[in-house]
């Protein structure tokens, strides 16, 4: 199990109360954005069930949030099952009676141009980048249509905008919950708001563990790969995402629907 610093969001500030009262689920929480987002939902007041296909971190990301003095519940779910998604939702609706935010952030990816990837591999990427929105959202939406409200965010990319080589079934999903994202506007509005964000490069366990180039770079050549893409010059904290997600959570989006929020630190400005 990694031992991670519990102050590993050094941009993140106290919270202003933007979620409170609500109820947030968050999936691939143990990590990255997912962990992060957690984190801040449950610093501006929400109370958060943390969902992840393993427990890879310590602390465990509700410990973390109830050592920050919020509410948490963690899930042991896979979302790219049907199944893993009724059973989050049911959790969510069980330990605190319903469910406002839903935050879909599952994803991976595999580097192969398209005639070397195995079925295995497309499948795996597809399953949990997009049919996991599927099923999540179907798992939800009955509650969020009977009480005439709710809110989605999904993590899509700035690879969803912009091709990336070597990435076909990412950037093929990616794309796809952008599109999906409107048409899902369209489908509830106007009581339902459906967004996603699309994070340019990120310091999360993720990039370092699937690099975009070959895995001889060094974590210095990983890094320098992802500042150099940015007008910034550097990559992104993910509570820098996570405070995307939030406003998109938050009723200070409140006529923001349909929207990919990029978030890339000017990666796809050319």
């Amino acid at each position: 199990m990694a031992t991670i610093n519990s102050e590993e969001h050094p941009r993140m500030g106290p919270g202003r109360g933007r979620l409170e009262g609500k109820v947030a689920l968050v999936t691939a929480a143990e990590n990255g954005i997912g962990r992060a987002t957690a984190r801040l939902f449950a610093r501006e007041g929400a109370q958060v069930v943390c969902v992840d296909h393993q427990e890879t971190s310590d602390p465990r990301v509700d410990e973390l949030v109830r050592r920050d003095g919020g509410d948490a519940t963690f899930v042991l779910a896979d979302v790219a099952s049907q199944k893993g998604c009724e059973r989050m939702i049911g959790t969510a609706l069980e330990a605190y009676g319903g469910l406002d935010v839903l935050f879909l952030n599952a994803g991976t990816g595999v580097r192969a141009k398209i005639h070397e990837m195995t079925e295995e591999a497309w499948d795996h990427v597809v399953n949990l980048n997009f049919k996991g929105i599927f099923h999540g959202v179907r798992a939800a939406m009955p509650h969020f249509l009977e009480k005439g409200s709710g809110n989605i965010v999904s993590t899509a990319s700035s690879f969803g905008l912009r091709a990336s080589p070597n990435y076909p079934a990412y950037c093929a999903t990616k794309a796809g919950i952008v599109n999906l994202t409107r048409e899902m506007a369209m489908d509830y509005g106007p009581s339902i708001r459906v967004n996603c964000v699309c994070p340019g490069p990120t310091e999360t366990a993720r990039w370092r563990e699937f690099p975009p180039r070959p895995r001889e770079w060094t974590p210095q050549q990983r890094r320098d790969a992802g500042m150099d893409s940015t007008v910034l010059g550097r990559m992104a904290g993910p509570e820098e995402i996570a405070y995307a997600v939030l406003f998109l959570a938050s009723d200070e989006s409140s006529f923001v629907t349909g929207h990919a929020l990029v978030v890339d630190g000017g990666q796809t400005i050319d």
